[in-house]
């Protein structure tokens, strides 16, 4: 183990580095941080009081999943802003609800065995496929039609949830305020014209800056004006209940999840590295670009030791509280926003690691103490996690059809997409998901579909 005051303190692949000694606080990006991080983090509590656990300890199950996330550029020196592998959560939740354990009820702990089951298989495919290098081979190797079918599959589980399957709970409480988050969120995240304002026009320029956090503003007081949203204050000071949470949903208190849960979920963990895998690609691709502008801090890119600190999350995740997909690689929006002003000089920001620990709070996700917070985020965390699967979809969407030209690409996608989002087969007498068949289907179909000539070289 070295020492080194600019660039931290080495431990094996990864470098540790300490607040206010490796890292400068910067008061934007940490104000920036506190607000929109600490909001947008509890979009997990209504996925965790779906599995059974009351609210605060849903709460401490985001507290648990922030902090990992944070240890990311601090403790494992990764230069990415790391966030949840979003796109894989909807197909998660219908899973859970095909299975009946999708219903606020805690089931014997079922539902996390479950998710221990996703975890274990996670942390051990992304560490062995990153240790190997065997991951960007395969991903490589994949046919680009049978990729976009399965991130087509995550939009349409994501829009299926939110406008059909769970309708009331997302949108037919507080209709207004849902509605008019999500047309904001979606002006700020996507609008060419918006964007094209903020060119010239510097308040603008800053709301855009904010990402979801103008949206939730409005549609807080939207909803309040409209008798959709009323608030109830308690406590002053919040202490997460870790130790209940560790008690309801570690796999070393409620037992491991049988051999079947891990051959039944591997679909779903596979999904997810595909996904995880292209975070990796693109958060590379926006330092690359930037660094240009940046020749005095050359940022060290190691996919091996990006595999390896989402291996490690995961794993210490499975063993507090496992909470499939949470343990991502990459929060665009925010890679995006801190990345943009690095490049801007050593004046503005004199280290990506300064922008990327600021914006995450330092280490800690301070607002989670805070009973104040708690209880002023509680009535939006379905706005949150509505609007978080709504946007999910909508740049999945784009991301699928991006990737593919030929009608036949086109029409593969589109079949793999919907099978792996409506797929069922009986167990027991359950309906239970089965995104497996979609990927089954994509294959089968990509061999006939496309040049064989053309898909062997990919694909051998």
């Amino acid at each position: 183990m070295s020492i080194n005051k600019t660039n931290g303190i080495k431990w094996g692949p990864f470098t540790l580095r300490i607040p206010f000694i490796h890292i400068k606080l910067l008061p934007s990006e940490f104000v920036q941080g506190l607000l929109i991080a600490g909001a947008t983090a509890l979009a997990g509590v209504p996925v965790a009081m779906a599995l059974g656990l009351s609210l605060e300890q849903s709460v401490a199950v985001c507290f648990i999943a922030s902090f990992l996330i944070t240890s990311s550029p601090l403790i494992f020196g990764e230069p990415m802003a790391a966030g949840w592998i979003t796109p894989a959560l909807p197909l998660v939740i219908a899973f859970f609800s095909s299975k009946g354990l999708y219903d606020g009820q805690y089931n014997d702990g079922e539902g996390f065995r479950y998710m221990a089951a996703m975890a274990i298989e996670f942390t051990f495919l992304v560490l062995i496929l990153g240790v190997t290098g065997f991951g960007k081979i395969l991903i490589e190797k994949i046919p680009n039609a049978l990729k976009s079918g399965i991130i087509l599959g995550a939009a349409i589980a994501a829009f299926d949830q939110i406008f059909i399957d769970d309708y009331q709970t997302y949108i037919g409480n507080a209709p207004i305020a849902t509605f008019t988050i999500l047309i904001i969120c979606t002006i700020t995240t996507f609008s060419e014209p918006f964007k094209r304002l903020g060119e010239n026009n510097k308040f603008i320029k800053i709301i855009a800056s904010l990402g979801l956090l103008p949206g939730f503003v409005i549609a807080g007081l939207v909803g309040y004006f409209s008798g959709e949203i009323t608030w109830e204050f308690g406590e002053i000071f919040f202490v997460p209940p870790v130790g209940e949470v560790y008690q309801q949903t570690s796999p070393f208190v409620i037992g491991f999840p049988k051999l079947s849960y891990f051959l039944e979920v591997f679909p779903l963990v596979f999904i997810g590295y595909l996904l995880l895998f292209g975070d990796f690609i693109t958060g590379t691709e926006i330092i690359k670009e930037a660094q240009k502008n940046r020749p005095d801090e050359e940022i060290d890119i190691n996919l091996n030791r990006s595999h390896n600190s989402v291996g490690i999350r995961n794993l210490l995740g499975t063993i507090i509280n496992p909470f499939f997909p949470t343990q991502g690689a990459l929060w665009t929006g925010v890679h995006v926003i801190v990345v943009q002003r690095w490049q801007e000089g050593r004046d503005v920001m004199r280290s990506l690691f300064d922008g990327i620990g600021s914006y995450y709070l330092m280490g800690i996700p301070l607002l989670f103490f805070f009973g104040f917070f708690i209880d002023l985020m509680t009535p939006l965390v379905y706005l949150a996690l509505g609007v978080t699967l709504i946007l999910t979809g909508i740049a999945c969407s784009y991301v699928a059809m991006s990737l593919v030209k030929k009608n036949s690409e086109i029409a593969i996608s589109i079949v793999t997409g919907f099978f792996v989002a409506f797929a069922e087969f009986k167990m027991n007498d359950q309906m239970v998901a089965a995104p497996w068949i979609g990927i089954l289907i994509g294959i089968l179909l990509c061999f006939v579909l496309i040049d064989n000539t053309k898909l062997e070289k990919d694909i051998v």
